[in-house]
């Protein structure tokens, strides 16, 4: 069963912690929500075997205070504040400068088009791709929630635990930064 499939079948509203056992609902959660948790991760770390590793760790932390959740916020933010907060965890332990760029992104760029079409669109998206994981972290997180993962101001504010002023102030100095960063880059003769 797909994704698509199970998202009709349950969404995450539906999935009634209190009513089903534990493994069940991880099993709900981790089809859910693997992607979703691998790809914020990635954001932050920007390599692919250390989002796959922070999101393991993301999915045992769920387990383990699986049975102390709240229902202050939604399993939705509840689950992306730890993602958040266990990929600043390991950026404070680990250097920046070690971390390295793939172009994993792009690896599936298919469809009809012309090759000359399809490695166009590839590379405006490298580029904003690029631009937005340049951006400091206020920025990029906000930008990456809102833009990639539709998530509202409200609950970026419950994830990353900032009011909702300083969501909106981010969000828009983000965009503002993207939007210099391409033009500036546009300009450029190659």
């Amino acid at each position: 069963m797909g994704n698509k499939e199970l998202h009709a079948m349950y969404s995450i509203d539906d999935i009634d912690i209190e009513k089903l056992d534990k493994e069940t609902v991880m099993e709900k959660l981790m089809e859910l929500y693997t992607e979703k948790v691998y790809l914020l991760a990635y954001s932050f770390v920007k390599d692919r075997s250390l989002a796959e590793d922070i999101s393991q760790e993301v999915f045992l932390k769920v387990f383990k205070y699986l049975d102390s959740f709240r229902a202050e916020a939604t399993l939705k933010s509840w689950i992306y504040r730890i993602t958040v907060n266990t990929s600043k965890d390991f950026l404070k332990k680990r250097s920046l400068k070690q971390l390295l760029l793939e172009n994993s992104w792009l690896e599936n760029v298919k469809g009809t088009e012309s090759t000359e079409t399809a490695f166009l669109t590839a590379n405006r998206y490298e580029e904003l791709l690029q631009a937005i994981l340049a951006l400091p972290m206020k920025y990029r997180v906000v930008i990456v929630l809102y833009y990639f993962y539709d998530v509202k101001i409200n609950e970026i504010s419950s994830v990353i635990e900032l009011n909702t002023n300083t969501v909106k102030t981010r969000l828009s100095r983000g965009r503002e930064l993207l939007r210099r960063r391409i033009v500036a880059k546009e300009g450029e003769v190659l």
